[in-house]
């Protein structure tokens, strides 16, 4: 698939979920419902899951997504698309309860996540924030034509931690914590600040997600920026991402990091 066809596909996905996610917030009350791996889910990301499903079949493509069943089939044939309809459900859930009238700041963002795998190897990703409207476009072949619009939360601190707040606790993150001249970003979704982590201007930066298990429709925008723009994602294991192998990652999570600072943190997941 060349880019500009890449890119449409993305732009009709991101339409069609934006309008099932603000029509199916406003006409239907919300749902919470508690998956295998604990974490929570509703019927919103079901409806966005299933029609975006259908578009990608509609272009050819076999589909890897959060909400649909695992095939394993799909993803050791090394082509296919990933999709996460909300990254970040639990912020979803703070802005269907009290409004989306309102920027609840970063740490509530919730996302659309796509990514298109060919030949086991990362080539196409997509964010699309719904809180800020930011747009991210990527072609792991061509850094210098990537698409990114409305960038305001428009991070670009030196040395950067993205920190989820629910694993302070952790000891990498305790010592990432103490070191000197480090920002902490305190920014929601994993999938985002993945993204963010490797395409901000920072000289160094990591994401240390290690408080539940991450499937490939999290990471896979990530992974198509480090080919890109440099840089690196391991499961949680402290290996290298691998496309073709499984669809939930080893371990407990994932790691993205960009630039020398942080690679001690790969060690250390070992």
């Amino acid at each position: 698939m060349d880019k500009n066809k890449a890119f449409l596909l993305f732009e009709t996905m991101i339409a069609a979920a934006t309008k099932k996610l603000y029509y199916f917030s406003q006409n239907f009350p919300l749902k919470v419902n508690q998956k295998a791996d604990k974490t929570a889910v509703t019927q919103c990301d079901q409806l966005i899951d299933n029609e975006l499903t259908n578009i990608a079949k509609k272009a050819g493509l076999a589909v890897v997504s959060e909400e649909g069943e695992p095939v394993l089939k799909i993803v050791q044939s090394g082509n296919y698309l990933t999709i996460d309809p909300i990254d970040g459900t639990l912020g979803y859930i703070d802005y269907a309860n009290f409004g989306f009238d309102k920027d609840l700041g970063s740490e509530k963002d919730f996302c659309l996540l796509l990514g298109i795998v060919e030949n086991n190897q990362p080539r196409f990703g997509a964010v699309f924030n719904y809180v800020t409207k930011e747009k991210i476009f990527l072609d792991a072949q061509d850094k210098n034509n990537f698409i990114r619009l409305n960038n305001k939360r428009n991070y670009s601190q030196k040395y950067a931690v993205y920190l989820d707040q629910r694993q302070s606790e952790d000891r990498i993150t305790q010592k990432l914590l103490k070191m000197p001249e480090v920002s902490v970003i305190k920014q929601a979704a994993l999938g985002l600040k993945s993204v963010y982590t490797i395409i901000n201007p920072h000289q160094s930066a990591v994401t240390v997600h290690r408080v539940q298990t991450a499937g490939l429709w999290d990471i896979l925008p990530a992974a198509v920026a480090t080919k890109a723009f440099g840089g690196q994602v391991y499961d949680d294991l402290g290996q290298p991402l691998r496309l073709n192998q499984y669809i939930i990652l080893p371990g407990n999570g994932a790691t993205i990091n960009k630039g020398e600072k942080f690679k001690f943190v790969i060690e250390k997941l070992k």
